[in-house]
């Protein structure tokens, strides 16, 4: 075989096994550490407005029903029963209205189950559900109450009568989009109030969960999975969690002295990518659009490289509500992934432990708001195509960005209005480790993920907990939701030139 074809050939069964193979053993990993832990048991909360019912009272009910149908409720047909009888939210609108009561700590979609749990509360005669829990739930293994509150989806009702529902939910999204200010206002507060170390502790206990450290013996496997005049491609698989795994592909160069030690750079790709997105690409294709090959670019910069496969690709979003219900979500894992692959690069005879910096785009810019900043590893963060005046991303129904419109249901997260947004995420950086850590957000004018007017807002805000301007910076350039690179690299080896 010839050594071009043996090359396209690496690349090819490369590509296969570390984007196709270990996200596959990922998910599933995920998937069935998620399913061993428990649900957590809490009051549901939800809008007044949701509340609504219709009533069939009875003076000595033997029995409470919460009766869960868009039907026209017949008290003849329940003799001495009480029904509570929620006036349902349509289809249609279920998840829209749900989206926009998460970040909240709202639950709309869980509303029924306050109805359930508040007549548990007042009465002492049975109450029970119909239909029944099992009946209700979408596709888990085994239904719980609890996980419908954070998100699965009801089984669809029979809707051949809608005689009974609420189709109208101006009141109930005017009544959140009012929340935004002082949402706002609270999250100021918290920060000056409790600091940024509490805040980061209620970040991780309420937001987005905690997993705990793993520090087993490492159970790595490496792979060469291309070869290059200039560096090596090694596709590298370690044990994050009991049967979870991380993976990545680390470019380490050729031209490596003898006991050499070069700064470390981890580089994530964004939403459906890998890391294989990030270097070889031909021009043609989207991946070298969205990425340029920055991953060579950063390599020949004189970094060592190493691109993580993070758990945003392919069939991933049901993992979100598996692990909301239990307290916890995918930057749970991500976390974990990190802390662990970065106790694993650090020690390798090539790294400069000292020098570890990040850059990520997307998702991967929303990766260095959540992971990171909380790292005292990390010695400078660029925020690529994601840093915005993210509440209204969330849930604001007239902004053609907002995540309302999208199917992307696992970006909310729980209470995160309430508790930090990406000024707050970002000033960590700065406020949490004794040594602070360099923030950059880079933004595309033309990038559609946002608009300059909300991403500048946000900085505003950031400005207000971190004075020094070395600390947070932010760099526009004249493109569409890519890489640039024309500060953020000048920004990297600064950071590394200064430790």
């Amino acid at each position: 075989m010839s050594k071009p074809a043996a090359l396209l050939l690496s690349l090819l069964l490369g590509t296969l096994w570390a984007a196709e193979g270990p996200l596959e053993q990922m998910h599933a990993g995920m998937r069935d550490y998620l399913l061993r832990l428990p649900v957590k048991d809490g009051r549901p909360q939800v809008h007044p407005l949701l509340l609504e019912a219709d009533r069939c009272p009875a003076a000595k009910p033997k029995e409470v029903v919460v009766w869960l149908s868009y039907r026209k409720l017949d008290c003849a047909a329940w003799p001495g029963v009480e029904v509570i009888a929620p006036r349902l939210i349509h289809p249609d609108r279920r998840e829209r209205v749900r989206r926009m009561g998460f970040p909240f700590a709202l639950i709309p979609l869980g509303f029924e189950l306050a109805h359930w749990e508040e007549a548990k509360r007042k009465h002492r005669v049975p109450v029970r559900l119909e239909p029944p829990a099992g009946e209700l739930f979408g596709p888990v293994e085994t239904p719980r109450p609890q996980e419908n509150a954070f998100g699965i989806s009801i089984r669809p009702h029979d809707e051949r009568q809608l005689e009974r529902s609420t189709e109208d939910i101006s009141k109930i999204e005017s009544h959140l989009l009012g929340l935004i200010p002082t949402a706002e206002t609270r999250r100021s507060g918290l920060m000056k109030k409790t600091g940024a170390r509490e805040l980061a502790r209620r970040w991780h206990s309420e937001v987005v969960g905690e997993l705990p450290r793993y520090e087993g013996p490492f159970q790595a496997h490496e792979r060469t999975v291309m070869d290059t005049v200039n560096w090596t491609g090694i596709s590298v698989t370690i044990d994050a969690l009991p049967g979870v795994i991380a993976q990545g592909v680390l470019l380490k160069p050729k031209d490596l002295r003898p006991g050499e030690r070069r700064p470390l750079l981890i580089l994530q790709h964004g939403l459906m990518g890998s890391p294989e997105s990030l270097f070889r690409q031909p021009v043609s294709t989207q991946e070298y659009r969205t990425y340029r090959n920055f991953a060579e670019r950063l390599a020949a910069e004189r970094f060592i490289v190493f691109c993580p496969q993070n758990p945003y690709s392919g069939d991933f979003r049901p993992l979100q509500m598996l692990a909301n219900p239990r307290g916890l979500s995918l930057f749970s894992f991500i976390e974990a992934q990190y802390r662990r692959t970065l106790d694993y690069l650090e020690k390798q005879p090539f790294v400069d432990s000292r020098k570890i910096v990040y850059y990520g785009l997307s998702y991967g810019g929303a990766t260095a708001l959540r992971v990171p900043v909380f790292d005292k590893r990390f010695r400078g963060i660029v925020c690529g195509g994601n840093f915005n005046e993210w509440i209204r991303k969330l849930i604001s129904p007239e902004l053609p960005y907002s995540y309302v419109h999208t199917r992307e249901y696992e970006i909310y997260e729980w209470n995160q209005a309430n508790v930090a947004s990406h000024a707050e995420l970002a000033a960590m950086a700065a406020l949490l480790h004794e040594r602070p850590i360099p923030f950059l957000v880079e933004r595309g004018h033309r990038d559609r993920v946002g608009t300059d007017e909300w991403v500048n807002y946000e900085f505003e805000r950031l400005k207000k907990y971190v004075s020094d301007p070395d600390l947070r910076r932010l760099a526009f350039f004249d493109g569409e939701h890519r890489t640039d690179g024309e500060a953020a690299i000048p920004f990297l080896k600064e950071v590394v030139a200064g430790n």
